[in-house]
């Protein structure tokens, strides 16, 4: 039986994950080890492959930094009693918003299919949570 060639591109881990959010509609640009993925009707991505663990998805927004910080404190804890499978958290300056769910374990099709519908399942909760708007720019 030949030998399979698999070219260097094809053998990058985030390459599965690239071929996966583009056929589910997210046009996808490659930097420094990361995904970036944007989407008409969903939120941004980001997806960074984690060596021999899995793949981390972030999705990343802007804080109004007219919001005292323990105000935006006690928002991000309220969206992380929440959110069933994402966790929530801010940066030191309190000026972006990160959300974060992990995908254990090398690019499977289902495994991966379960977490992005696991992430549109709490971000609708973020979105229609009352002080998202309010909070984020």
């Amino acid at each position: 039986m030949p030998e399979i060639n698999i070219g260097e591109s094809l053998a990058h881990p985030l390459v599965r994950y690239r071929n996966h959010l583009e056929f589910n509609g997210y046009s996808v640009e490659e930097d420094d080890e990361l995904l970036l993925c944007r989407h008409q009707r969903k939120h941004s991505l980001i997806v960074k492959h984690i060596h021999n663990r899995g793949a981390l998805i972030r999705i990343l927004y802007s804080c109004n930094l007219n919001i005292n910080r323990v105000s935006l404190l006690e928002y991000v804890n309220e969206l992380n009693l929440l959110f069933m499978f994402m966790k929530a958290y801010i940066d030191n300056l309190g000026s972006n918003l990160y959300m974060e769910i992990f995908c254990e374990g090398e690019y499977n099709r289902t495994t991966f299919s379960i977490t992005l519908d696991n992430i549109e399942y709490d971000m609708e909760t973020f979105v229609n949570y009352q002080q998202t708007r309010e909070y984020l720019l």
